[in-house]
């Protein structure tokens, strides 16, 4: 991963991701800042199912929607978090499981035809790639009626952009328990 990349994604702050212009399978990911919060404060692994499944509509069915490269941000982080504090408990376990299933979606994504990616990983917070900041229902049914409205270096960028975010879970680290 070069500096520029690496010294962006050690720059995220989750507070800062305008999360409501973000379109993900089921709505918008207005809510992911709470979301992730959660997930980062805690142990209980009951809650951080039931957290995680609220937040997982960032990819469905092997579509990446846009806030997916960032929220696998916070979750890498939070599965270094578990791993460094001594936590190889059910949470990293599913966190491992789930950034396995997301490099293979970005592998196979990888590995069809597809456009160039947006040039930095920043460009995906660009006005012009974000939904209007007073988007509708309507607005949101237009992305999923309209193939065109999301371009294609855009829509490849939600894959490429995540695949960098999870090379930085060590390739020997293998599912726990």
């Amino acid at each position: 991963m070069d500096t520029a990349i690496k010294n962006y994604i050690d720059s995220l702050d989750r507070r800062s991701i305008p999360w409501n212009r973000m379109f993900t399978a089921y709505g918008t990911a207005e809510r992911y800042n709470e979301l992730l919060s959660v997930l980062e404060e805690t142990t209980d692994e009951a809650q951080w199912k039931k957290t995680f499944s609220r937040i997982s509509d960032f990819e469905h069915q092997s579509t990446m929607f846009p806030p997916a490269p960032f929220v696998l941000v916070f979750l890498v982080r939070i599965l270094q978090k578990h791993l460094q504090d001594g936590f190889p408990d059910g949470i990293a376990k599913i966190l491992i499981d789930q950034l396995a299933y997301y490099t293979d979606v970005c592998n196979d994504a990888e590995n069809m035809e597809h456009a160039q990616p947006l040039g930095h990983f920043r460009d995906l917070l660009d006005d012009e790639n974000l939904l209007p900041e007073d988007c509708t229902e309507e607005d949101l049914d237009q992305i999923f009626e309209n193939p065109d409205a999301v371009s294609d270096e855009l829509f490849y960028s939600f894959y490429y952009y995540s695949k960098i975010v999870l090379s930085q879970v060590p390739d020997d680290l293998r599912p726990l328990g």
